[in-house]
Parts: C-alpha cells; sequence; structure tokens
C-alpha cells in the first residue's frame, strides 16, 4: 500500500512537470522563420515520444488499477463469506439461545426443588434432633428391663414388638434425614454444573459474535481503503489521459504544419528541377556532366537532404562494430518518414523486404543500371509498376539492419550487380 502511494505521488510530480512542458512546447513553438518539414518531423517525433511515455505511464496505472480491482473483488468476496459465516452463526447464536433459555427454565425448576429438598432436609433434621434430644432425657431406660417386667408371655412378645418399632423408627428416622442431605448435595452439585456450562456457552458464543464483527469491519475498512486508492488512480488516470489530449493535439497540428511544409518543399523540389531540366535543354535526362568519379551525372538526389552521412566505399560495420566490408551505397541523413524520390524514370523490379536493407524498393532505368533504395519505413510503390524521375517511392525509416532512420541509396550495373559511387551519377 505504501509503495503504491509513492507510486501515485511520483506520477503527480511527473504529471505537472510535463504538462509545463506542454504549454512551454505550445508558447515558444512559433518561431520567426518557417520550419522545414525536417525541423516539423522532428518535433511530431519529440512528441510522438512523449505520447509513448504517457501511454506508458497510463498502461502502468491501469494495472495498477486492474490489480487493484482484482484485489477488491477478492475481498468482496471474502467479506460475502464473513457475511453469510456470521449469518450462519447468528443462527446458530439464536438456537443457543433457545437453548439457553430452556436451560435456565431448567435451572428455574431446579431452584423450586432445591428449596423443598432443603425444607425436606430440615424438616429432617428437626426430627432428628427432636428424637436425639428425647433419646437423652429416657436415657436411663434400659430396653432389658423392660422386657423383664413382662407380666406373661404375650406381654413380652407385645413389649419385643414395642422396642422393635422405636429401633426401627430411630433407624428410618436417621436413614430419611441422610437421604435429605444427600439429595441437597447432589442437587447443588447439578445445578453448579449447569450454571458453569450455561455460562462458558454465553463467553464462547460472545466471543465468535466479537470475533467475527472484528473481520467484517476489518473487510470493510480494507474495500474502502482500496476504493480510495481506486479512485486515486482514476484521477490520475484523468490527468494523465488530459496531458495525452494536450500532447495529441500538437501532434496534430504538427501533422498539418508537416503536410503543408511538406507540399510546399514539394513545389520548390519541382520548380528546381523544371529549371535545371530547362538549363540542360529540357530532355527528361540530363545532358553528361562530369564528376569527380569519372562517371556523368544524369540521375537526380532521392532525398530533400544532401547530408551523407556514410560515404561509398570501405568502412567497419555500424551495426556489428567488427566487420570491416565495402559499403555499396551511400547513406543519406534524412528525418524518419521523408519522401524518397526515384533517381530517374525506369520500372519498380523489387518491392518488398530485402534482407538487411528492410523495406527496399530497386528500380530498372533500362539502361544498364538499376537503383536500390533501403530501410524504408514504407513503401508507395509496387513490383512492375512505371516511375518517373521524382517520383515518391517511399519513405524513410530505419528498417533491416539499421541504427537508425536514413536513406541507404545504390547504384547497381544491371548485368552483373556490382556497386558503383552514386555521387558518379547523381546531380544535387
Amino acid at each position: 500500500m505504501k509503495r503504491r502511494k509513492t507510486f501515485i505521488s511520483v506520477v503527480c510530480i511527473i504529471l505537472v512537470v510535463l504538462m509545463v512542458l506542454s504549454i512551454t512546447v505550445m508558447v515558444i513553438a512559433p518561431t520567426a522563420h518557417a520550419q522545414t518539414s525536417a525541423e516539423i518531423q522532428d518535433e511530431i517525433d519529440e512528441l510522438n515520444g512523449q505520447r509513448s511515455a504517457i501511454q506508458g505511464r497510463m498502461d502502468d496505472i491501469q494495472a495498477e488499477i486492474d490489480s487493484l480491482d482484482y484485489e477488491k473483488a477478492n475481498a468482496l468476496e471474502k467479506k460475502l463469506m464473513l457475511d453469510q459465516k456470521n449469518q450462519l452463526a447468528q443462527e446458530e447464536i439464536q438456537v443457543i439461545d433457545e437453548q439457553i433459555a430452556i436451560i435456565d427454565g431448567l435451572i428455574g425448576n431446579m431452584q423450586q426443588d432445591l428449596e423443598k429438598a432443603r425444607k425436606e432436609e430440615e424438616y429432617q433434621r428437626q426430627r432428628w434432633v427432636t428424637r436425639l434430644r428425647a433419646m437423652e432425657e429416657t436415657s436411663d431406660v434400659n430396653y432389658i428391663e423392660v422386657l423383664f417386667e413382662a407380666s406373661s408371655f404375650s406381654d413380652l412378645l407385645t413389649r419385643l414388638d414395642l422396642v422393635g418399632e422405636v429401633m426401627e423408627y430411630d433407624e428410618d428416622l436417621e436413614a430419611e434425614y441422610v437421604a435429605a442431605r444427600e439429595n441437597v448435595e447432589a442437587l447443588e452439585a447439578e445445578a453448579e454444573v449447569m450454571f458453569a456450562q450455561n455460562e462458558a456457552r454465553r463467553q464462547e458464543q460472545e466471543q465468535k459474535k466479537a470475533q467475527l464483527e472484528a473481520d467484517i469491519a476489518s473487510a470493510c475498512q480494507i474495500i474502502a481503503q482500496m476504493e480510495t486508492n481506486i479512485d486515486e488512480y482514476n484521477e490520475v488516470m484523468d490527468q494523465e489521459e488530459a496531458t495525452m489530449a494536450e500532447v495529441t493535439a500538437l501532434v496534430v497540428q504538427k501533422e498539418k504544419e508537416l503536410k503543408e511544409a511538406k507540399a510546399a518543399e514539394e513545389a520548390e523540389r519541382l520548380r528546381k528541377l523544371a529549371e535545371q531540366q530547362a538549363a540542360m535543354g529540357g530532355g527528361s535526362s540530363p545532358p553528361a556532366a562530369t564528376l569527380g568519379g569519372g562517371g556523368s551525372a544524369w540521375m537526380m538526389w532521392p532525398s530533400y537532404t544532401t547530408v551523407i552521412t556514410s560515404h561509398y566505399g570501405m568502412r567497419t560495420d555500424p551495426v556489428s562494430g567488427k566487420i570491416y566490408r565495402l559499403h555499396a551505397g551511400c547513406d543519406i541523413g534524412a528525418s524518419y518518414g521523408s519522401s524518397i524520390y526515384a533517381a530517374a524514370a525506369g520500372t519498380v523490379i523489387l518491392a518488398g523486404w530485402n534482407g538487411g536493407y528492410g523495406n527496399c524498393v530497386m528500380v530498372n532505368h533500362g539502361n544498364g543500371y538499376t537503383t536500390l533504395y533501403g530501410h524504408m519505413s514504407r513503401i508507395a510503390v509496387s513490383n512492375g509498376q512505371a516511375v518517373a524521375q521524382g517520383q515518391v517511392l517511399g519513405y524513410v525509416g530505419s528498417t533491416g539492419n539499421s541504427t537508425g532512420p536514413h536513406l541507404h541509396f545504390e547504384v547497381r550495373v544491371s548485368s552483373t550487380g556490382a556497386t558503383i559511387n552514386p555521387l558518379s551519377f547523381t546531380y544535387y
């Protein structure tokens, strides 16, 4: 829970910084000079990077929300089980309360029986005490003398019966008293056991009720805390979505500006191309012009930029950093998504994936030469299609064996596949 609180705080700080940066970008975006499509594309790439970062945070937040929702569902299920358990416990308690009520009634009856037994014990005790006192007062009476004073045999028998009755009465009296006392003791012991059992049951049920109520209260507290955390995460998500909307609006604006800039640059490029062709006689293929490589410049430059990041010739492979081999073309440092133009008219003989070249287009110009354009982000032509000089073949990317966005441009001899330095055939 502490980790989640820290995460929310960090995200909120990032949001504030990002929103300030977004506002700063909107404020300083207008510049004194017209931006080129490459500059606008760089801004779009930066904004898309911000969008990716925002989306990453939104994914993290959503994962936290999903996790909390899952935990909340488990907590709710646990609470439901506790509620059901509590309901059963309440029913059990109700049954035990009824049993306790019955036991209370039995104890009440037992109290009455015990009171009667005590009265009976007291009655027998008084009888026994009275008899003992009487025997003490007549302790001088000798039962033998009583028998010898009989005047006849029948009188003797009568005296014997009387003496036996007296002795039997004394024994019965003692036995009745003892029985009454033992009955009282037994009833008292039974009542004490029932009282103890009843009290134990009461305490046990009270403990069960208290524990269940504590468990339910704890579950409710956990659920409430989770709902609070979910609300906080949703609030952060709303802020992220608002920031995403701002950045997306900027991207839409910049893409519109990019489209306009590209259209202007394309118009300027075509204007310059028309001027060059007019200066060379108006034909579709410029006349020969000697360059450093000793060839003739009849191809146009395939990109809006003339920045060459790696020339034709031997070099250490930039991907592996180990292999020293021929770099069969020249790498043009164009921005991601910028247009790639056909260096001369011809027919597309390859438009698709081509190993380390990634998305690749090859054009046969019909005069013994073929050009290759590699690492495209997207291809705009298809196999067998006829293309004109300056026609868009695709867009700069970094597919295949590439360390960053650029155009790999090659000139090949069609019959052998041997490569030639492109600068020997192009003007730019």
